[in-house]
């Protein structure tokens, strides 16, 4: 009988606080039937947080993978890592297990009010964060004002319904035509142009908010950006959080739970479950 769920695959890099509250915020608000799967992104690095996770997924009855020592990729900037890793576990573990839905979604993406996606999977294929390369930006973030230009998928929040793209060759890493992307760029020609998708169908930035909750207190970016970015125990960390539909964004994680940012999405993230339970 087919079993008619999402299959969520969260790569886990140094940071078992994500971990730990994807779990929780995915049975908290995901109204979709689900499976979670955490997979261990350290490489062989961070043996302390590779055995904080094993521990979770073992309390919890999570199942948890590794991701090959092989896939740490040291020459590589992260965006370039992320894709390789995405496209192996598209390759070798989607195509293997053919779930009707899956996601993959950044380790720090959280769900924060109810959420079903089925329905428009089973409509128009995927759901996430449309994408545009650097030199074709959309002047805002509203509908109205979208191009009819080029675009992809972020990967950071991404659902996808299997028979949409089984038979396609999925790459997630960047493209650096056209002023380059982020992780995800080479899905422009590995799926949208193969499949003329309409933009329009899959624009849902109109419901973003982009939030620096320390830019009072802050100093310490680059030019123009001084107020991006905040100091904590003499290190510079990017402030922004950004709310993406029914999700927070902490973007650029880590760990400490006394670090502001950290504390600030828990914060959050506790109220939202509160409330809801």
């Amino acid at each position: 009988m087919e079993q008619n769920f999402i299959e969520f695959y969260i790569l886990t890099y140094n940071n078992t606080f994500c971990a730990e509250y994807q779990i929780k915020t995915i049975r908290a608000f995901c109204k979709d039937d689900f499976k979670i799967t955490i997979i261990d992104s350290n490489c062989g690095e961070f043996e302390n947080q590779s055995k904080e996770l094993y521990d979770l997924c073992t309390n919890e009855d999570i199942e948890l993978l590794k991701m090959p020592n092989e896939y740490k990729l040291d020459n590589l900037i992260g965006s370039y890592r992320l894709g390789h890793k995405l496209n192996y576990l598209f390759e070798h573990l989607v195509k293997k297990r053919k779930p009707k839905y899956f996601a993959f979604i950044d380790q720090d993406m959280f769900m924060f009010k109810d959420f079903k996606i089925i329905h428009f999977l089973d409509k128009y294929g995927m759901w996430g964060d449309v994408d545009e390369p650097n030199n074709h930006k959309s002047p805002s973030i509203y509908k109205k004002d979208m191009i009819d230009e080029l675009w992809h998928m972020h990967p950071w929040l991404l659902f996808f319904k299997l028979d949409f793209v089984i038979n396609e060759n999925l790459n997630f890493i960047p493209d650096d035509t056209n002023g380059g992307t982020d992780t995800g760029g080479s899905l422009r020609e590995s799926l949208i142009q193969k499949k003329q998708l309409n933009k329009k169908d899959y624009w849902f930035r109109d419901n973003i908010v982009y939030l620096f909750p320390f830019k009072s207190i802050s100093n310490a970016g680059p030019p123009p950006y001084e107020d991006h970015y905040y100091l904590y125990n003499n290190k510079v960390y990017y402030g922004q959080i950004q709310i993406n539909n029914e999700f927070i964004h902490m973007l650029n994680s880590h760990s400490n739970l006394l670090d502001p940012k950290v504390a600030y999405i828990k914060g959050f993230l506790d109220h939202a479950i509160i409330n809801n339970s």
